[in-house]
C-alpha cells in the first residue's frame, strides 16, 4: 500500500535528485560545470516537467553565470538520457535547469 505522507511526485523528485547529483558528480566532463551542488527537484503535478534547483556557490571554478547555463543546456539531453537508463519511468520528465539563491549571513 503506498504511503499516505508522500505524493508519487515527491518520492520520483527525491530519486531524480538523487541520480542528477550522481550522474553530476561521475559522468559530466564540462568543466564549466564542475562543483556545482543540486539543492532540490520539484516536478509538476502530472510529473512532465522536472524543475532542477542548483547552487555554484561552493564549487570552485571561477566561471560567469552564462557559461555555466549554456552548459547546462548543452548537458541537459545527456542527463535525461542517462535517468532514463537509471530510472524505471513510463516518461522521463523534461529538464529546466533553476539558480538556487542562497542567502550568505557574513
Amino acid at each position: 500500500m503506498p504511503s499516505l505522507d508522500f505524493k508519487r511526485s515527491d518520492r520520483v523528485a527525491d530519486l531524480i535528485h538523487s541520480e542528477v547529483a550522481k550522474i553530476f558528480s561521475s559522468e559530466v566532463r564540462d568543466p564549466r560545470l564542475s562543483g556545482i551542488t543540486i539543492m532540490k527537484v520539484e516536478l509538476s503535478p502530472d510529473m512532465k516537467k522536472a524543475f532542477i534547483f542548483f547552487s555554484s556557490y561552493n564549487s570552485f571554478n571561477n566561471v560567469e553565470k552564462k557559461d555555466l547555463l549554456s552548459g547546462l543546456a548543452k548537458v541537459k539531453g545527456f542527463i535525461r538520457s542517462s535517468l532514463s537508463k537509471k530510472i524505471n519511468l513510463r516518461r522521463i520528465p523534461e529538464l529546466n535547469f533553476k539558480e538556487e539563491i542562497i542567502d550568505i549571513l557574513e
